[in-house]
């Protein structure tokens, strides 16, 4: 009974840590132009304070708020400017470490907050200063790290002959010239809603559409137009090219005074819920929004996992006044967060639709439209693919589409066709029916690293043999501490008993015991190592007719 306790504890504690790794963010949702109102703002803020009361991880409105609008830091570029002056003063003073920290925290800052032409020249400025400090005292990984980043973007920069050495100009060609080395990549960046301007490492790099050949790495991609921001993200060119796509459309819709909030029709809500969901970096979104039934008022509560672009639960509580009284609304933070029934919540999850969100399709112009066959072949479905994380992400999602030669693409930002395929985007809902297998991710989740597997059954394999070598041990343990208790009457040696092996059975047990405490916690650990890895390599195939998934 005391291991089956033991057992119940561990597992406890550990669906508590993987509850507590999540975050989860609140908006509130409502049809545009005008959005969530003050009364659903206020609305939100509620749910919100009652999912807090509940679990951890709740994503605060001001750090919602500064990733919507790709503000990561709060400094200002003035702030900035007057840093780096500090820095040099620093370096000056013969302090030469604290001057490569302070550098370093200002790039970092200039990296996080919204891109412009003053941005990126205080940003190259302070990389260049960055690697002459570091290089001063021997930290040569970061200063070739910082000399790297500038030859990506700025392959024609030349250092101030004024204030650098020779030798640093020298080296920092030498640079340049492994980076021109490297295996270039091309990067397209579309734009969705209305064209704006695209920013490569905090680089303007024109108008939308933009294609540029650079050098294989990751780089940062971001977007403005007329005041709008599109939160910078990272884009791997490592492998292969890429086509991403700036939403300036779901930027658009951001009500950030208000709860904060989107305004998005209903046709097309789960898509851009999702996609906030993604630059907000959080694991699952709780959604508030208002619907009327039969001239009485619901406040509608859903929970989407991000990840996944699958609606968990949706349920709603019906509104007195305007309100919702505090005991209905944590039974519905509580139905939405771990499933908990209660009669003042009405679960809304079977009558939501069971189709896939509004796809993004490329229109075909009107003079190379075929004409219609009578009997259509199938069309390809879109695909829509949701990012890694990383990526991490902490970024806007990838979808992937069909190109015209069967190729796939996949952007990692919103969903689009390539672009020399297909010159414009149009929402086209799904079909009304269709005997048809749902294609893309509908019809089979994306597959989980190679090595995943083989990992999660070596976990497991390890695992088994360490909690085989505890028992053993144990078992030798109590052997040793059993012969050395029978050289004693009482608490003195028996006749002829020999000292010495009483001592040494007694180092044995302890020895035995401590490897048994060793053995079994790493057998633990690799235990819930293969768990993890071997869910995660699982092909779960979601069922179209069991949850709403969107991929992005």
């Amino acid at each position: 009974m005391t291991g089956r306790r033991l057992l119940a504890v561990a597992a406890a504690l550990l669906a508590l840590r993987a509850t507590a790794a999540e975050r989860l963010g609140v908006v509130a949702v409502a049809d545009p132009p005008a959005g969530p109102d003050a009364d659903l703002a206020e609305l939100g803020h509620q749910l919100r304070a009652a999912c807090r009361d509940r679990i951890g991880g709740v994503e605060d409105v001001p750090t919602m708020r500064a990733r919507l609008l790709g503000q990561a830091s709060n400094a200002t570029l003035s702030e900035l400017d007057r840093a780096y002056g500090g820095a040099l003063a620093v370096y000056q003073n013969g302090e030469f470490e604290s001057s490569v920290r302070t550098l370093r925290a200002i790039v970092e800052d200039l990296e996080s907050i919204p891109e412009s032409d003053e941005a990126y020249r205080q940003w190259t400025r302070a990389l260049q200063r960055l690697a002459h400090a570091a290089a001063t005292i021997g930290m040569d990984r970061d200063a070739l790290a910082a000399l790297t980043k500038l030859a990506r973007t700025e392959p024609t920069l030349q250092p101030d002959p004024d204030q650098y050495s020779p030798g640093y100009r020298r080296r920092f060609e030498e640079v340049k010239a492994k980076v021109r080395a490297l295996p270039r990549r091309r990067l397209t960046v579309l734009a969705e809603g209305k064209p704006g301007v695209v920013y490569v490492n905090g680089r303007n790099m024109g108008p939308s559409p933009v294609s540029v050949s650079l050098p294989t790495g990751t780089y940062r991609v971001g977007g403005a137009a007329d005041g709008l921001r599109v939160p910078s993200f990272t884009v791997d060119l490592q492998d292969e090219d890429r086509t991403v796509v700036l939403d300036f459309a779901l930027a658009e819709s951001l009500r950030v005074n208000a709860g904060p909030g989107l305004a998005l029709a209903a046709a097309h809500r789960a898509y851009g819920i999702i996609r906030a969901g993604a630059w907000l970096g959080v694991d699952k979104l709780v959604v508030a929004t208002r619907v009327e039934e039969g001239g009485a008022q619901f406040l509608l509560g859903s929970i989407y996992d991000v990840r996944r672009g699958a609606l968990l639960r949706e349920g709603s509580v019906r509104m007195v006044a305007g309100s919702v009284p505090a005991v209905n609304l944590g039974a519905l933070a509580s139905f939405l967060l771990t499933g908990q029934s209660s009669r003042d919540v009405k679960d809304r999850t079977p009558d939501v639709p069971r189709t896939p969100p509004a796809r993004l399709v490329a229109a075909a112009p009107e003079a190379t439209k075929p004409a219609r066959p009578e009997r259509p072949p199938p069309e390809r479905k879109a695909e829509a693919a949701s990012p890694a994380a990383t990526a991490a992400t902490r970024a806007p999602g990838a979808v992937e589409s069909a190109g015209p030669a069967g190729g796939v693409t996949r952007p990692a930002s919103s969903a689009s066709p390539e672009p020399s395929a297909r010159p414009s985007l149009v929402f086209a809902p799904p079909p009304a029916s269709s005997s048809e297998p749902l294609a893309g991710p509908f019809a089979a989740r994306r597959p989980a690293p190679a090595w995943m597997r083989p990992t999660a059954i070596g976990s497991g394999v390890a695992a088994v043999a360490l909690a085989a070598l505890a028992v053993q041990q144990g078992m030798a343990a109590s052997s040793a501490s059993s012969e050395a208790d029978a050289m004693l009457d009482g608490e003195v040696f028996r006749p002829g008993a020999d000292r010495t092996r009483y001592a040494q059975l007694r180092a044995d047990a302890d020895g035995a015991r401590r490897n048994t405490y060793v053995s079994a916690g790493f057998a633990a650990a690799f235990a819930t190592a293969a768990g993890v890895l071997g869910w995660m390599s699982w092909d779960r195939s979601p069922d179209p007719g069991s949850l709403v998934a969107f991929r992005f």
